[in-house]
């Protein structure tokens, strides 16, 4: 598998609270090492990529690596601190270079980390995965930052989590801000805080919150709170596109159509990618196996699948081109594939059931955060006796709101019922919509 194929690093919590002044490419290019070298690190001092793996795995033009070796001198020159926030109680503080050493020979790059941090980085006791590809998304450094530490602390079964309280100083390093940067909490809040979480939450469906406690009116430490959040599509009329100009470093990639690019990941050549992505069922034998799909990538990423299925492919390009082009078969394969189609299909229900509670709830929370009255005008339609009773154990019906789970649970569906139905429905509807299509496969 190419290095640029891999979506996913699994990181160490105290490699991610690391203080260390690196820029935002630098970070990214560590992340990619890290995933490349995973895997070995239990037994391999010393990793091999090749630059053009390297480039294409941070969206660079892979022929020009003047740049990344720039970026790989970096990582060897920098030290860092790690587990700032301690989320590892039993690990001790360290210091190591970001990478030991680097070479390029022929294309190929070779490296190594530090001892002491190698042992950190595989099979740590508390860590999270990096997604390397929305890496690259980012624009700010400092948005590529926290966005690790709060998805560190993300609970997948709760779709939340928050940081701890940190310092202000503690927020600074993991930034790697120097002590002249920012130096107002004003301007941090401004520059770093909010952009970062305008940008977190503009890329991906995450929601990042931040909280503060004060000293005075001095704010002297904060936590970021994180929830996973599933976009509903547009419902008001579309406005008319501004068109918008943007440099990119691998604008041949980007232009391509997604199918494309999967192929090429894969080992088809650009012109053959091209191809078959315009000309779709038309670069299809007339005379192939009968196909039992209508999509087009679906039927593509199945001959994808059927590549990496075969363990004797020296070409896996030219197998991928020809395996579309006679629709290959192979029975084993298809049993495979359909029973793993079945259980995607089961764990995407179950999974869009979650979701769709979680933004309900979160529908209900953001209209009690905006009409507190709405609690007082619910307790008044209670049925439940045990609700009743709670409420004269308290003496306002916010106050048993918070305080009791059977409260809370019976004014957040009066809520739901009587106050944002229409919310509410509109929600049910595109999951149910998005659910029905799935139990009908």
């Amino acid at each position: 598998m190419h290095m640029y194929e891999i979506d996913e690093v699994i990181k160490a919590s105290p490699a991610i609270q690391i203080q260390s002044r690196i820029t935002h490419l630098q970070r990214r290019a560590w992340n990619v090492l890290l995933a490349n070298a995973y895997d070995e690190l239990p037994s391999t001092d010393i990793h091999r990529i090749s630059m053009s793996d390297l480039a294409r795995s941070l969206g660079f033009d892979s022929n020009n690596h003047d740049h990344l070796k720039e970026t790989l001198e970096t990582l060897v020159d920098y030290t860092v601190k790690w587990n700032i926030l301690a989320k590892d109680r039993h690990d001790v503080w360290g210091v190591a270079s970001l990478l030991a050493s680097a070479e390029i020979e022929n294309g190929i790059c070779t490296y190594g980390f530090a001892p002491h941090l190698r042992l950190k980085l595989y099979n740590p006791r508390i860590y999270t995965k990096i997604n390397l590809r929305l890496q690259n998304e980012f624009s700010s450094r400092y948005a590529v930052i926290l966005w690790e530490v709060c998805y560190d602390y993300f609970d997948i079964a709760r779709h939340e989590g928050e940081t701890p309280f940190m310092s202000i100083e503690q927020f600074r390093d993991l930034m790697g801000l120097e002590n002249d940067e920012y130096p107002t909490y004003k301007v941090l809040n401004r520059d770093i805080i909010k952009a970062s979480i305008k940008e977190i939450n503009e890329l991906t469906n995450f929601r990042i919150e931040v909280e503060t406690k004060h000293q005075g009116r001095s704010v002297t430490e904060l936590k970021f709170i994180i929830t996973r959040m599933e976009e509903l599509p547009t419902f008001e009329p579309v406005e008319e596109a501004v068109e918008v100009t943007q440099t990119s470093l691998f604008m041949d990639i980007e232009e391509l159509p997604p199918i494309a690019v999967k192929l090429i990941q894969a080992g088809v050549s650009h012109k053959e990618a091209r191809r078959i992505a315009t000309q779709q069922w038309d670069a299809v034998d007339k005379n192939a196996h009968p196909i039992d799909t209508d999509d087009f990538d679906e039927y593509v990423e199945e001959k994808i699948g059927l590549s990496l299925f075969k363990t004797d492919l020296r070409n896996a390009g030219g197998f991928i081109v020809s395996a579309i082009n006679d629709n290959y078969q192979d029975p084993e394969y298809q049993e495979k594939l359909y029973e793993k189609s079945q259980r995607d299909r089961i764990a995407m229900i179950r999974s869009l059931r979650k979701e769709m509670r979680q933004k309900q709830h979160a529908a209900i929370k953001q209209a009690i955060k905006e009409n507190p009255e709405l609690i007082d005008k619910a307790s008044v339609k209670v049925m439940s006796d045990f609700s009743k009773d709670v409420l004269t154990d308290y003496d306002s019906p916010r106050e048993a709101y918070k305080a009791s789970g059977m409260y809370f649970g019976d004014i957040n569906a009066i809520v739901a019922r009587e106050f944002i139905p229409d919310q509410i429905a509109k929600i049910t509807e595109y999951y149910e919509t998005q659910i029905e299509r799935l139990e009908e496969k």
